[in-house]
């Protein structure tokens, strides 16, 4: 089977004086066939790195998997891989979201559907992209939910989260709700003032998060190593807040401390536990500056997103073979660092049928943890 689809495939190249052929190796189990490509320092080494398309007809499977290594190229396929399930939450008693969904997921780990989540540890920073009408408040709202699950923002559990929306839209309402509920670990706004006050204050936090990690014994470790609890900044619509800042000495300067700000926890946040989530309509240089969304490594993105928009989102794919969607509800693009990815997936976002802010409010009291259980082993 591989020999011919050698020859039908030009992947060999023959002179008088010498015969090349691609090198493949092929390895199966009862859920997986990985067919080994092997590179020789040759002109058909950049062939076998471009072959998805053709393996996959070959196989008539869809390839879950690429690594492109030093001396060979690996393509995973999954024999009988797992339809991906919207987890979906009503108000009904049996199919309430609480406490125990979360209870054996990780600390950092983000779950996203059945078969598919990500990990803080490698992805400090998250950006949640699309336009009015692709659930980009529904993705919002899950990963309040999971940040408050894992004991982010309760009081007595040294972990906070803060909250800026640029439009003093949905998130600043959600915000609002959970400030009444939680108390003094929540922290909203709206303005330049309030983002630059937050994103300092998070800075601190991360700051002291670190003098706390340098006095552990263990080697090499991080904040999730000492069970430490995540905090978050949440920030809608930047640009919203760069506009506010207008073109006065004041506001450039108050614009530039807030870039100031947010690099720093971009950059530095990983290790202390502390994550930046940036949500917008449009990824685009005018609302994420290129030195702040090169920083960002999962990506959730809603709807249908045009070329350029792919290309600015996920600069890091490949983006030759990105999967398009139904248009069914939750429906999102995804990628995170750590998965060995090339290519963007589509991910349903768990979806949570609510329609007051009381609703909001009794599911928050239902997942989040007690004082006991949100205690960090540091302290």
């Amino acid at each position: 089977m591989l020999q011919e689809f050698i020859i039908n495939n030009g992947l060999y190249k023959e002179t008088s004086e010498i015969f090349l052929s691609a090198i493949f190796r092929l390895e199966e189990n009862e859920e997986k066939i990985i067919i080994i490509a092997e590179k020789r320092g040759n002109v058909l080494d950049s062939k076998v790195e471009n072959i998805d398309i053709e393996l996959s007809g070959l196989l008539s499977l869809d390839i879950t998997k690429k690594d492109i290594l030093a001396d060979r190229v690996e393509y995973v396929f999954e024999k009988n891989k797992r339809e991906i399930e919207q987890y979906v939450f009503a108000n009904s008693d049996s199919k309430n979201l609480t406490r125990k969904f979360f209870q054996s997921i990780p600390k950092d780990i983000i779950k996203l559907s059945n078969t598919q989540q990500f990990s803080l540890k490698q992805n400090t920073n998250i950006g949640l992209y699309g336009r009015t009408g692709t659930g980009k408040t529904v993705t919002l709202q899950w990963m309040l939910y999971s940040a408050l699950a894992k004991g982010s923002g309760i009081k007595g559990s040294d972990s906070y989260i803060k909250i800026c929306d640029g439009k003093g839209a949905d998130l600043f309402a959600l915000g609002g709700i959970l400030k009444n509920i939680l108390g003094e670990n929540i922290s909203v706004g709206q303005t330049p003032n309030s983002l630059a006050k937050l994103s300092r204050e998070m800075v601190e936090i991360m700051d002291e998060r670190y003098e706390l990690i340098s006095k552990s014994q263990a080697l090499n470790a991080d904040g999730y190593d000492l069970n430490m609890i995540p905090s978050f900044l949440f920030v809608d619509e930047l640009a919203s807040i760069k506009d506010s800042c207008g073109s006065s000495k004041e506001g450039k300067a108050l614009w530039n401390e807030i870039l100031q700000n947010l690099g720093l926890i971009a950059r530095k946040g990983r290790q202390a536990c502390c994550h930046w989530v940036c949500s917008t309509q449009d990824p685009n240089s005018e609302n994420i500056p290129v030195e702040l969304r090169t920083q960002i490594s999962a990506v959730l993105y809603g709807g249908s997103p045009s070329s350029e928009r792919l290309r600015m989102a996920f600069s890091m794919c490949d983006l030759e073979n990105v999967p398009r969607g139904k248009g069914e509800r939750g429906e999102a693009l995804f990628y995170a660092d750590g998965l060995s990815m090339s290519e963007p997936e589509l991910t349903k976002i768990p979806f949570v049928n609510l329609q007051t802010k009381q609703e909001f409010g009794e599911v928050v009291l239902n997942i989040i943890p007690s004082n006991n259980e949100s205690r960090t082993e540091y302290e």
